[in-house]
């Protein structure tokens, strides 16, 4: 019996071990390395794109960002690659640039997999300088078409649309496999989270405070665009929401109404959304919503 047990062990031991230490195997750079300069005031967004694509050529790794502030242009977007983190000290800030663009997005992650948003950096838009009037897409963190995004712990403040945006590419109707904790969201424009299409989410201990200026306007917002699209396994966990102009949390999920596609929600511990709760869920969608102890849909498959 101990024979085989110990059989069973050596493999599961041999890949934890690998699973663990695969990171560190992958090599860390510097930004400064790549001539970005906190606080020198030039668009460092090159810069910052040069050190993704040379740690992309070697498989991945870490880019890790000092204190101050790196100012990105939004509308050329800095674009992530596979097996990228980007690894940022306390005080560390990416400042977009003034643009008159409609849409922008300051961290584009299409298309690819295994990225990681580590440490307290501010991620802050440029809605108090921004040179147009229309649109409402100005995005902070956008993942599209994605799989296995771990962010943690930034700030993401004063975005012309959305602090994050989770959805479909030109390529894959969904992203896969996100988790977002302990993120903090104030005075976006459109929304903090929108969630369009998506498997596997789970958002922990987020915060979203003072969304205003162009509908919804709320904190979360589950809003599909298409009937082919995904809600499966989505949960939400200690939703801490204050002064939004639309709700706190919307359902908005009208578009999956013709759609085959099961949904699967779960949000625990309602309690600190202090701006109410959305629901505009048609009959016709199939799946399960449940929202503390109570279901608002429960149907079978």
């Amino acid at each position: 019996m101990i024979a085989i047990l110990i059989t069973i062990l050596i493999p599961s031991i041999i890949y934890i071990y690998w699973i663990n230490n695969i990171k560190t195997a992958l090599p860390s750079v510097f930004i400064e390395d790549f001539k970005a300069v906190p606080n020198d005031r030039i668009d460092d967004t090159d810069q910052i794109q040069e050190a993704i694509n040379h740690l992309n050529k070697h498989g991945g790794g870490v880019i890790k960002f000092q204190k101050g502030i790196y100012l990105v242009d939004a509308v050329k977007s800095i674009q992530l690659k596979d097996n990228i983190t980007l690894e940022f000290k306390k005080g560390s800030i990416l400042k977009a640039l003034p643009n008159s663009a409609e849409g922008y997005e300051m961290l584009s992650i299409h298309d690819v997999k295994n990225i990681e948003i580590l440490g307290a950096v501010k991620i802050i838009g440029e809605r108090n300088e921004h040179l147009g009037v229309t649109g409402e897409w100005g995005i902070g963190i956008s993942i599209k078409g994605s799989t296995g995004v771990h962010i943690e712990k930034s700030t993401i403040t004063n975005c012309w649309g959305d602090g994050i945006y989770i959805g479909r590419s030109n390529k894959k109707k969904y992203s896969k496999n996100i988790t977002i904790e302990n993120v903090k969201f104030h005075n976006n424009r459109r929304q903090g989270i929108s969630i369009i299409s998506v498997i596997n989410l789970k958002a922990t201990n987020i915060n979203v405070n003072n969304t205003n200026g162009t509908k919804p306007a709320s904190g979360i917002d589950l809003e599909p665009n298409r009937p082919d699209e995904f809600l499966q396994n989505v949960e939400i966990v200690n939703l801490y929401t204050k002064n939004n102009q639309g709700y706190g949390l919307l359902f908005a999920i009208g578009r999956l109404s013709e759609s085959e596609n099961y949904i699967n929600i779960k949000v625990t511990n309602t309690k600190n959304i202090k701006d109410n709760i959305g629901i505009f869920v048609p009959n016709r969608i199939k799946g399960k919503i449940k929202i503390g102890d109570e279901y608002i849909l429960n149907t079978s498959r």
